[in-house]
């Protein structure tokens, strides 16, 4: 009898395991059908050039799952009891109605992508995610990591950790926030998450009903938009001017349940959220029982004075529910954001996060809270504004100086991004691939749009630059756009 069965003696996968798996498909998809006679290990092994005990280590697991069965004196054989699988029509496995609606986004969801990254490694990247690591302090932090991890070792890594985090972390980022952000709260008010996403999830989970409405900036931040709608919420762009949202726009909006903005730096277009509009939006939440989520994203970094107290800071009525992470402060790849939830909703938002998983492990939450409470991250924050102000300096002149009035910028007065408009002939995506093939990196806004974008808008990010490649990155971007 002769098998298709191939192996690779350059795998990495065994010789036994290879010939398991393969057997296991003939059997599965039929080509070897329920009762027939499988070649004796002896026949196997000399066809296949295989030791006997590599092929019967094979057969053995076969028989342990039930594929095989052996029949003393007349060989082994396929079990009765397999069924084979193909050919069989495909049932169709019914979701939920939170995968119907990411079924729908799938469907629906524009071309491209909004953070339009090079394949190649570019030269000069304006991502406005990326901090400057090569500022970061990584001896201190590795330092503080490793001994958190060789201290109490059966306790740190033997227990689950609290589900909504270490009791020091979050009676450490209590502090940070009311030093950086004005914003007083308590250490039980603070829900640890993995990151942004979860944090605008879990928020979104206890929010939002199929068929509520949920108003986001517009333009605003996609992901945000993307998990509303997941959960069946109707999507309300809410228009931005200088002074941060229009409230007066979706005043007569009754069915409102969330409203999710970025007050302290508008992401993308970089304006701040006047005082008017601030306590028009707070008085709106309150009337309308709605909550807003404000996301703090970028708001260490102010250009000129002291940064604007957070939204949550003027909040009486327990309407705002405040979202952060350490990705710009720190780095993105540690993953630690965190929510700051009104006193009246702790223990449900407590509740519904354990349920969704526990939070890092407790000796990266430990060192994290040793990493601000020693200081720190207070030298790192001063370090990187002064860093921030000569980057920012660099890349407004230098726009300034190679576009002049081919350019328009908002966003210029805080935070590691502007948002910048060109006027020219050429298209957003035909920009991206010029500068792609010059070295340079760059995010448009199309898919920050609930409507129609702005052409030839892009958010240009420079935490992670220098500001000689800054100069460099933008001397090289007018002569594309200059050569339409």
């Amino acid at each position: 009898m002769s098998l298709k069965i191939a192996l690779n003696r350059k795998s990495n996968i065994d010789l036994s395991q290879q010939l398991y798996q393969q057997l296991k498909q003939l059997i599965l998809d039929g080509s070897l059908p329920a009762g027939k006679r499988i070649p004796s290990s002896r026949e196997l092994a000399e066809t296949l050039k295989i030791s006997r005990p590599t092929v019967a280590k094979s057969l053995e697991q076969l028989q342990q799952e039930g594929f095989l069965f052996l029949k003393h004196g007349s060989g082994t054989f396929v079990s009765a009891n397999v069924r084979k699988a193909a050919g069989k029509p495909k049932i169709r496995v019914r979701v939920s109605k939170f995968g119907k609606h990411l079924e729908k986004q799938l469907r629906t969801e524009k071309t491209g992508e909004a953070l339009s990254e090079t394949r190649q490694t570019p030269d000069i990247a304006f991502y406005c995610w990326r901090p400057a690591l090569d500022q970061f302090p990584h001896d201190t932090w590795a330092r503080i990591l490793g001994r958190n991890a060789r201290d109490n070792q059966t306790f740190s890594h033997g227990e689950p950790t609290t589900s909504i985090g270490q009791e020091n972390l979050r009676a450490a980022i209590a502090l940070l926030v009311e030093k950086y952000r004005g914003l007083h709260c308590t250490k039980e008010q603070v829900i640890i998450v993995n990151g942004l996403h979860q944090a605008i999830d879990l928020v979104a989970r206890m929010q939002l009903d199929d068929g509520d409405t949920a108003i986001i900036e517009e333009p605003g931040y996609h992901r945000a938009r993307e998990i509303f709608s997941a959960y069946g919420a109707k999507i309300v762009g809410g228009a931005v001017d200088e002074d941060g949202i229009k409230t007066a726009q979706f005043r007569t909006n009754k069915n409102t349940r969330l409203i999710y903005v970025t007050p302290s730096h508008q992401f993308p277009t970089g304006y701040t959220m006047t005082l008017a509009r601030r306590q028009a939006l707070l008085d709106w939440a309150q009337t309308n029982a709605a909550i807003i989520l404000e996301d703090d994203y970028d708001s260490e970094y102010h250009g000129q004075g002291k940064p604007i107290p957070a939204l949550m800071s003027l909040d009486k009525h327990e309407s705002v529910i405040y979202a952060g992470t350490l990705n710009q402060i720190m780095m993105p790849s540690l993953g630690i954001g965190y929510l700051i939830v009104p006193p009246s909703l702790v223990a449900l938002y407590a509740r519904a996060h354990s349920l969704a998983g526990d939070t890092l492990p407790p000796s990266v939450q430990d060192s994290v809270a040793e990493f601000i409470n020693d200081g720190h991250l207070d030298s790192h924050i001063r370090k990187l504004r002064l860093l921030y102000a000569e980057r920012r300096t660099a890349l407004l002149q230098s726009l300034k100086k190679h576009l002049g009035g081919r350019v328009k910028i908002s966003g210029q007065d805080s935070g590691v991004f502007v948002l910048a408009q060109f006027d020219t002939s050429l298209s957003s995506t035909e920009i991206i691939e010029r500068a792609a093939v010059d070295g340079i990196a760059l995010t448009d806004t199309k898919n920050f749009y609930l409507g129609k974008p702005k052409p030839n808008e892009f958010v240009l990010g420079f935490g992670s630059l220098k500001p000689s490649q800054i100069r460099e990155g933008i001397r090289r971007l007018a002569k594309i756009i200059g050569s339409d």
